[in-house]
């Protein structure tokens, strides 16, 4: 779990730097929630074994337009992940928490 909360928070940190300095706090939480959708969205399609190009299709088609940079970021870090690992956690609120904690400099 602490392998996973560390390496959540540094793909946030990859996905969000760009606009992360321009955010508010409101902003960012509301970012963090329809990332975590995507996050959730691909550990759910990953358990069902389904193929990480067929996630993200899946994924993109339903994502709104500002967010579709994310989707394959998101889904593969999501994909690097052992099935095991996935199960039993909660992914996504651990992957909101993280993104939402975090404060630019």
């Amino acid at each position: 779990m602490k392998h996973l909360l560390t390496t959540t928070v540094a793909f946030m940190l990859m996905t969000a730097a760009t606009t992360a300095t321009a955010e508010t706090a409101k902003e960012r939480k509301a970012r963090c929630e329809e990332q975590g959708e995507i996050v959730t969205k691909a550990v759910e399609l990953r358990l069902k074994r389904t193929k990480e190009a067929k996630a993200n299709e899946e994924i993109s088609a339903t994502t709104a337009e500002a967010l579709l940079g994310s989707v394959p970021l998101l889904v593969g870090y999501i994909y690097t992940l052992p099935r095991k690992d996935l199960k039993g956690i909660d992914v996504p609120a651990a992957f909101i928490e993280q993104c939402s904690a975090f404060e630019p400099e």
